[in-house]
């Protein structure tokens, strides 16, 4: 590596002084420039690669040192909670699983978190949402534990109670055959960070049944999702992941007591928040949302075609909800994990709703 080229690297992340330290104000962290600067530095004098991607896209450096910034998390490798990784051309951030938990504990979204793998030569013995299971394996044995059978996040909740979320081998697949680096190339993150992929998935679909999550941790994701090539590439995402995804199932609601291990729990989906019938989505468009602004030259509220009926009627819950509240804001963080094409329908639904509420229709 050249002396120079790394010179240049360290010099781009120098001039983000300024816009890291109102990047720390506006998100409310307390990371410190100097010291992320160090540790930035010395990734780079570490990883040839890494320096020259820096210098051949500096915009990505800049925009991944940034996200240090507006997560509050650090880039000492000792924490391993996130790292500056070239990948695919630009450097991105690459926050670990670990990061992602010590994301949502400073959000205030949970205490405490423990993700494990469950592999088929395991005693695991699953005793609901509100119960640890039972997880008895070997832990040094490496080769024999025999077939990946999925993951289970654990969490402690605010208010100390605890939730458990089950995650399959099944569905980590799907989403790691929807990720965009796999897709394209079958490589990345997937392929040289396997069980750790797993375990971050795991959060990812887990963390939308928890009562509250913090913003950081959702904009975490998203940046995880689209700018690291983790997640969605497409519309072409199987539909039982974009459900699983979008909380289409039983989901901790903050505002009433969580059942026990004794209750029986309802299998109604906490999407299903309207008496809308489904909508046949092969042959007609959704109809409108009460209040709705539509451009009838362009379409461009029409939902696309192969968007399912629980992905409409969570998109127009979501409208209704932002209407009600005026949370406008709250709404479009809420969609913005989605994949591409639920998002950018429900982003277009909730600029006509708002600005219709603006106009005092």
């Amino acid at each position: 590596m050249s002396s120079a080229n790394y010179q240049n690297a360290v010099a781009v992340i120098a001039k983000q002084e300024d816009k890291f330290l109102e990047l720390v104000k506006a998100a409310k962290t307390d990371v410190v420039f100097k010291q992320e600067m160090l540790y930035a530095a010395q990734a780079m004098m570490n990883n040839d690669y890494l320096c020259t991607v820096a210098i051949n896209n500096p915009l990505s450096l800049r925009n991944a040192f940034g996200q240090v910034a507006a997560c509050g998390l650090t880039l000492n490798p000792a924490r391993g909670l996130c790292y500056l990784v070239p990948r695919d051309g630009q450097v991105v951030l690459d926050v670990s699983y670990k990061g992602m938990i010590k994301t949502a504990v400073n959000d205030g979204a949970i205490r405490d978190c423990i993700v494990e793998l469950v592999y088929s030569n395991d005693q695991f013995k699953y005793k609901g949402k509100r119960h640890s299971p039972v997880h008895e394996f070997d832990p040094f044995e490496t080769e024999e534990r025999g077939e990946f059978r999925g993951v289970y996040v654990e969490v402690t909740l605010p208010d100390g109670r605890v939730h458990v979320e089950a995650v399959t081998a099944r569905e980590i697949y799907k989403a790691r055959d929807a990720s965009d680096l796999w897709k394209r190339k079958k490589k990345g993150p997937w392929v040289d960070f396997e069980t750790s992929m797993f375990k971050k998935t795991g959060i990812k679909i887990a963390k939308k049944y928890w009562p509250q999550v913090g913003e950081k941790l959702d904009t975490v994701i998203q940046y995880l999702n689209t700018t690291a090539g983790e997640g969605f590439a497409s519309h072409d995402v199987p539909i039982s992941v974009v459900e699983r995804y979008m909380g289409a199932a039983e989901v901790v609601d903050e505002a009433q007591p969580l059942p026990t291990s004794n209750e029986v729990e309802e299998q109604v989906p906490a999407t299903d928040t309207t008496d809308a019938e489904p909508v046949d989505v092969q042959s007609q468009a959704p109809a409108p949302l009460e209040g709705e602004v539509l451009q009838a030259s362009n379409n461009e509220s029409q939902a696309p075609v192969d968007l399912p009926p629980k992905v409409l009627k969570k998109t127009q819950a979501v409208v209704n909800r932002a209407r009600e509240s005026q949370g406008w804001k709250a709404a479009r963080d809420y969609v913005s994990a989605w994949p591409a094409e639920a998002r950018d329908y429900a982003l277009r639904l909730l600029s006509a709703a708002e600005y219709q509420a603006a106009q005092g229709e």
